[in-house]
């Protein structure tokens, strides 16, 4: 296997004579270029820290792209060398996981699933051989409507740290790069949020099936402007975290999110999915499918009741989950204001119950077809868990593709283990006939 050639951004003289220095005024002069107004001493919240910047995807895996052709491997690429060049003037040391065209790992002999694992896998060893203080992953969305837009922070829920750092980080965005109601989310099953042991986000810079915002990130100045959003939130996050001792102590002056629903365990909701449903007093013939939402801010997964001829009648298992499943694929029923989450071609392959637990097989056109974004790819994944967890005698499924088990679909989440159904990612007040 080639060894990756790893990227270092620092000027390590340069920093010396900071790090002697140690002065407020000394660092204000770095930062002239980058005009950041502060009231703590910057060479010790921020100077000398360590942080692992990860464009996404690369060579042959482009991940999303536009209508023009704009691919996401080259996007990110450039916020990220942007991102990197302001990290290094305040002095810090800075790690690009890649900066050419290629992944981290050449697919070699890898079938497409373990090299796409081994890839991932690599740009997150790397932060920690680094010992780096953050890890930032920077990503383009997608989406089939094109109305969805707007950049967006993911991180995961076992990190107060990391949850602060994507609302400084999702704060710049919206303040810098124009109207955007998105909120910082968690996104506890990206692969680059799991399995980092130091405060990580996902920074997904727009929609580039969002026609303007496809045109927005193909301007240098543009890509420019996301990477001092970034840049600043991050800097804000290291300030606050110096200024109050630990990255996430209670205080009222700190973002906070909007939605009571994170606050609540996975018993509570549980609790509210299984009374929403309950209110909907469906026969044996009827099922709850998942779609995504309307509007470009609704992306949740929301019901729709579909009522299957003759399901009550099926005694197998297994042939009445098959069905579900089909109604699944042929998306959202006609004059619905809802959104397909399974890309066009896939077909199920086989459906297999074994235990509590479903085995679903879906053809090569449910990666080959899908559009790409970790939240879009989110969506795809529960709205087919959820559906199934409905029906009876299933807690959990495990998707493959064409047979394969450890595949991934869009390169964010690996399926490569049964997952339970996921009731945050749904939109409860919306079950109702």
């Amino acid at each position: 296997m080639k060894s990756p050639v790893v990227i270092v951004w620092t000027n390590r003289a340069w920093f010396a004579t900071l790090a002697t220095i140690g002065t407020v005024m000394a660092f204000l002069l770095v930062l002239t270029y980058v005009a950041v107004k502060v009231n703590a001493p910057l060479s010790e919240a921020i100077c000398g820290k360590t942080i692992v910047i990860d464009p996404g995807h690369g060579g042959i895996d482009a991940g999303a792209h536009g209508r023009s052709g704009l691919q996401e491997k080259d996007v990110v690429l450039d916020i990220s060398r942007h991102l990197a060049g302001l990290f290094n003037r305040a002095a810090v040391y800075t790690v690009l996981t890649r900066d050419e065209d290629k992944g981290f790992i050449e697919p070699g002999a890898h079938s497409p699933a373990n090299w796409k694992r081994l890839d991932l896998e690599s740009r997150v060893n790397l932060a920690s051989q680094h010992n780096a203080d953050l890890y930032i992953s920077i990503h383009a969305n997608s989406f089939p409507e094109q109305v969805w837009s707007g950049a967006q922070t993911f991180y995961h829920s076992k990190s107060d740290e990391a949850k602060a750092l994507a609302i400084s980080i999702q704060k710049e965005l919206v303040n810098r790069l124009g109207p955007n109601l998105r909120k910082a989310k968690t996104g506890n099953d990206y692969f680059v949020l799991r399995k980092p042991t130091m405060p990580a986000v996902l920074v997904e810079v727009g929609f580039l099936s969002n026609p303007r915002e496809e045109a927005l990130l193909a301007q240098a100045d543009y890509r420019r402007q996301v990477a001092e959003a970034v840049f600043y939130g991050t800097v804000n996050y290291l300030l606050d975290s110096y200024k109050k001792g630990q990255p996430w102590e209670a205080d009222e002056s700190r973002p906070t999110s909007d939605s009571p629903r994170e606050f609540m365990d996975i018993e509570d909701y549980t609790s509210l999915y299984s009374r929403a449903k309950a209110a909907l007093n469906l026969d044996e013939n009827e099922v709850v499918l998942y779609f995504a939402g309307p509007t470009n801010f609704d992306d949740d997964l929301m019901p729709e009741v579909r009522h299957i001829a003759g399901l009550e009648a099926e005694s197998n298992p297994d042939a009445r989950a098959s069905k579900v499943v089909q109604e699944l694929i042929k998306g959202p029923a006609g004059g619905s204001v809802l959104c397909p989450t399974l890309p066009r071609g896939t077909l199920l392959r086989s459906l297999k119950i074994m235990g509590n637990v479903a085995y679903v097989d879906f053809s090569k056109e449910l990666m080959e077809n899908h559009w790409g974004g970790s939240r879009a790819e989110e969506l795809t994944i529960y709205s087919i868990v959820n559906t199934l967890a409905d029906v009876s005698g299933i807690k959990e499924v495990q998707i493959l593709v064409e047979g394969a088990q450890s595949s991934t679909i869009a390169g964010h989440i690996f399926l490569d283990e049964p997952l339970s159904p996921n009731f945050d990612i749904i939109e409860l007040d919306r079950f109702q006939r």
